[in-house]
């Protein structure tokens, strides 16, 4: 009897560890725009559930408009007493061209938004160029996310108080600064996946400090989240978690040192509520965590922001909108 009490207890006290913080924040989002890319699946899909609780509207910016209503009708039956509206906008990050429409259908419908959610990822997918000739992770995950956030930017000034969150990776760590540019640099040459993820989480996060700094002025936060290890379909293609036996092999450790998705999205939610004005910053657990010392170099955003410039500048022009 002793024995499994032990055991039992060991057991909660391991997966309330792993679930990680929990958002405290008591602030209400009603009549404020909340725009989530990826917001039909996993965390974004969880985060567009909880804000709905708060009285957000919500733009499910989604590359699957079909699955994207069926969050949105899911939302509707499950919150009670929502005030707010939910928008289903098709928008593919591996499409420059669906970016700048989907920004410019925002612009013509919209007067301002609070908040910017670049959810939308993928991980260990097969390596390719978009339409845009741009490797497919490094476009999904980085460069897309730099576009539509600049594009989005005249909305965003237009709110009293406005927020960007990026979500990024621990992963961003396991990346060295020669990986960083390689990748960069060169679209189509070969790099393993855990490389290819790891420099585009590295690059948001840069990314997220650089931007902070240009807008330190201006009423717009601007902030990385580490989500932690979330079970989503990222992993779907990712071998030992896309086979079925594999995958029902780890189950039993998986549910105590994985996040669910409503776990996951609580750093976001909290860097979307609290009243902390921090910006630039890294968030993990619902607090202020410090990001690796490639990732926290000033030189380094400096640099890598003027790279990306480089290679994106013909798609917009920043210097109006920053």
């Amino acid at each position: 009897m002793r024995a499994s009490i032990l055991i039992g207890a060991v057991a909660y006290g391991l997966i309330k560890y792993f679930a990680g913080g929990v958002c405290r924040c008591s602030t209400r989002l009603d009549d404020l725009v909340v725009v989530i890319t990826g917001g039909n699946s996993g965390i974004g899909e969880a985060l567009a559930f909880e804000i709905a609780k708060k009285g957000a509207t919500i733009v499910l910016a989604c590359r699957n408009v079909e699955k994207g209503g069926n969050t949105k009708l899911e939302i509707l039956k499950s919150v009670k007493n929502y005030t707010g509206k939910i928008y289903v906008k098709h928008l593919d990050l591996c499409s420059i061209q669906s970016i700048v429409n989907f920004s410019e259908q925002l612009k013509s419908e919209f007067n301002e938004i609070f908040a910017l959610v670049n959810c939308a990822g993928v991980f260990y997918h097969p390596q390719s160029l978009t339409q845009d000739g741009f490797e497919i992770t490094l476009q999904t995950n980085y460069l897309g996310p730099f576009i539509l956030t600049h594009h989005l930017l005249p909305l965003l000034q237009k709110s009293v108080h406005a927020r960007i969150v990026n979500v990024a990776s621990e992963a961003h760590r396991n990346v060295n600064v020669y990986d960083l540019k390689a990748v960069t640099q060169c679209q189509s040459e070969f790099r393993s996946h855990f490389v290819a993820y790891g420099v585009s989480k590295l690059a948001l996060i840069l990314f997220t400090k650089e931007l902070a700094k240009k807008l330190s002025n201006t009423n717009i936060l601007v902030n990385a989240v580490n989500p932690g290890n979330v079970e989503t379909p990222i992993y779907r293609y990712f071998p030992p978690l896309s086979n079925p036996w594999l995958y029902a092999l780890q189950w039993p450790i998986r549910i105590v040192v994985v996040k669910n998705p409503f776990q996951g999205c609580q750093t976001l939610l909290h860097a979307l509520l609290t009243s902390n004005r921090s910006t630039g910053q890294y968030y993990s657990d619902c607090k202020l965590s410090l990001p690796s010392p490639i990732a926290g170099n000033d030189k380094i955003a400096s640099e890598y922001y003027d790279l990306t410039l480089q290679i994106v500048a013909k798609y917009f022009n920043t210097e109006s909108e920053c």
